[in-house]
């Protein structure tokens, strides 16, 4: 009777022990397991946090690069308005406030009242000389035309015997080429020194004052200029 009592005991010791253990054992399972779903947890969250940041960045760069384009379309559009200011760059026009006052603005006009010289063409001229310059001033329409030459012959430029042979070249141009009407008036100055030619053509158009300026020794390529401007 004693040895059953014993056995019994031994086995309900044996049966508290297995399942102390099975016990122990599920539930050390059980927290390597939650720990590892945190750790997937956590790595996702990083992932998806470093995919968020990567698309950030990709929204950076693709707003840098609209940027870019903008700014290109920006210089385009401001090279465009550049070369459309710059069509005529051989004349330049200045626009005052009023059209009185643009006409004040050419200055040196004047109507040629007395005369001595005939340019031909029904053209009449006034020459004169002062310290080393011959002159020669003439009217046609609303313009005053002055040509101005050295007397010595070494420093008038080549092709022209003085200023009446450049005159009358002139009058002979504008026979059959006609220079723009300024609303009030206009001025040309042509100077046939060899060392620094020059022919300035000045007029004006209501508020606006228009002038042609060539250092070339013919004043032709001046006055082909004003004429195409018609």
């Amino acid at each position: 009777m004693s040895i059953k009592i014993n056995t019994a005991a031994l086995l309900l010791g044996s049966a508290f022990l297995l399942s102390a253990c099975s016990g122990d054992g599920t539930a050390s399972d059980q927290d390597e397991s939650n720990q590892s779903q945190d750790q997937n947890q956590t790595k996702t969250s990083t992932d998806t946090n470093e995919d968020n940041n990567g698309d950030d960045t990709v929204g950076e760069n693709t707003s840098a690069a609209d940027s870019e384009n903008n700014e290109d379309a920006g210089g385009s559009s401001d090279k465009a308005n550049s070369d459309t200011s710059s069509e005529n760059e051989e004349i330049q026009k200045k626009e005052y406030e009023s059209a009185e006052d643009a006409a004040a603005a050419i200055n040196g006009y004047e109507k040629v009242e007395q005369t001595n010289i005939d340019l031909g063409h029904g053209i009449k001229g006034l020459q004169e000389g002062a310290a080393g310059h011959e002159y020669l001033y003439w009217n046609e329409g609303d313009w005053l035309i002055k040509v101005d030459f050295p007397t010595d012959p070494e420093y008038r430029i080549d092709g022209y015997d003085g200023a009446e042979d450049m005159a009358k070249k002139v009058v002979e141009y504008l026979e059959k080429n006609y220079l723009p009407a300024p609303d009030e008036k206009g001025v040309i100055t042509i100077n046939g020194f060899k060392e620094h030619p020059e022919t300035v053509v000045k007029w004006q158009k209501g508020k606006n004052v228009y002038t042609i300026t060539s250092k070339e020794k013919e004043p032709f390529d001046a006055l082909d200029t004003a004429v195409e401007s018609n």
